[in-house]
């Protein structure tokens, strides 16, 4: 095989310090041809490695697959090799670990696909390697590989596990009735009374949606109503980790698209229940199809069929869906009409700011007695107007530092005054965010 010339590239993924010592170790003994052999395979190896980050900085299609086959085809072999000749160098581990940090310095999706085939390489061919004491959480990557299959539970979704800060149901929710009302009818209803929904549709022909899309600004509190809804449904919520989703293989991320359905469906027959899947950020995986979307190339577009065709069945199959986005007009209007119902959540009215301040303030015991002082909570309320939840959080701990320089003083009202006049810029526009047809519900959360 010939080898390209190397000249001074920048390294990627494997660690050279430890590579360069395992030469150095194989150029002093050399007792053997295998020595020998293994020396040189390692030299190659570090060589289309570094070549293979050039190329992949220079997005050249066919190098990368050149220096990639060079390295898959060898590296197992090397580090197998080296951890029998020097077990004392936990060669494998380390080098495992220097590809993990490699994949949080570089985020990008084509980077990620890189090095997490060739980690699933190496740990494919040793048959003592311990998975459970490798992090793969951490290195934000899914080892794939014929002989191992992806873990979806583990790392494309993560379970809502509640905490003293999470909804406690819809009495978490401010100023929603409506919304109250048509969750408790469209989800939860069908839910606990399965044979009166069947009743509903010979009857009567009503179809409970396949799920529900909640669009509006950012901070707003699209995510803590679903996380409401299932507590109060006593539902499992399942939230699919959009960021690891991706891959630059052709066809993966549709795979792993399937996997997540398949296994909630495992999850949800196990259980004996429904599960909920949140999707949020949709538009990142069910941009538009036309022409000039941003979803417009061929594997973003097989994309959106594989997520049409696991929607239209999700509900038989006891998954009920739930998307989120602050960027409504982006999706595919395919994905929008399976999702029949969008619920609009904008900026909160004055009943969820003055919620939403309480509990920030009651978790500071200087600021319980703002939070329990109608009068003067009530002017925080009204200066806060045109702010998102997030934006009132943010405020509650500028004006609760202010107090604190204060000679560590009670949080007072005229303490979100400075705040709120520094952070008039980060006010949205919510035309921005609504539907074309400016069809919404205002709601708002606590």
């Amino acid at each position: 095989m010939k080898i390209h010339g190397i000249q001074s590239y920048t390294t990627f993924g494997y660690d050279k310090k430890l590579n360069e010592r395992v030469n150095k170790r194989l150029e002093y003994t050399k007792s053997s041809e295998q020595d020998k052999m293994l020396l040189e395979l390692n030299k190659y190896c570090m060589k289309a490695e570094d070549l293979m980050w050039e190329a992949q900085k220079n997005n050249n299609i066919e190098l990368i697959a050149y220096y990639g086959r060079m390295v898959m085809s060898i590296k197992p072999f090397i580090a197998n090799e080296v951890d029998d000749i020097f077990p004392e160098m936990n060669y494998m581990e380390n080098e495992l670990q220097s590809y993990q940090k490699d994949l949080i310095d570089h985020p990008k999706q084509e980077v990620q696909g890189w090095i997490g085939e060739i980690m699933s390489c190496i740990i494919d061919n040793d048959d003592d390697f311990n998975e459970e004491d490798f992090d793969s959480e951490v290195a934000g990557v899914h080892l794939v590989g014929a002989s191992r299959e992806l873990k979806a539970e583990k790392d494309l979704l993560e379970e809502f596990k509640p905490n003293e800060f999470s909804p406690k149901g819809f009495e978490s929710l401010g100023g929603m009735e409506k919304v109250k009302e048509q969750l408790t009818d469209e989800i939860i209803f069908p839910i606990k009374n399965p044979e009166e929904a069947k009743l509903d549709e010979i009857e009567y022909g009503k179809k409970y949606p396949r799920g529900i899309m909640f669009y509006g600004p950012p901070g707003c509190g699209k995510t803590y109503v679903v996380e409401a809804l299932s507590q109060e449904a006593n539902i499992p919520l399942y939230k699919l980790k959009l960021s690891k989703l991706g891959s630059s293989y052709i066809n993966e991320t549709a795979t792993n698209i399937q996997k997540v359905f398949d296994y909630l469906e495992e999850v949800s027959k196990e259980k004996g229940t429904p599960v909920f899947l949140l999707m949020d950020e949709i538009e990142s995986i069910a941009a538009s199809r036309q022409d000039g979307g941003s979803g417009a190339n061929l594997e973003d577009t097989k994309n959106v069929d594989t997520l049409l065709t696991l929607m239209e069945e999700a509900r038989a199959k006891g998954i009920i869906i739930f998307a989120a986005t602050n960027k409504f007009k982006m999706i595919d209007d395919a994905i929008k009409s399976r999702l029949q119902d969008k619920i609009y959540i904008g900026l909160p009215d004055d009943q969820t700011r003055e919620a939403v301040l309480k509990i920030h303030l009651n978790k500071r015991t200087k600021g319980v007695s703002l939070a329990n002082n109608k009068e003067e909570l009530q002017k925080v309320v009204n200066i806060t107007k045109g702010f998102s939840n997030r934006d009132i959080a943010i405020l509650t701990d500028k004006a609760a530092l202010i107090a604190r320089k204060d000679n560590r003083r009670e949080i007072i009202a005229s303490d979100f005054e400075i705040p709120v006049k520094e952070r008039q810029n980060t006010k949205v526009n919510e035309k921005h965010y609504m539907s074309d047809d400016n069809a919404r519900i205002k709601i708002g959360f606590a």
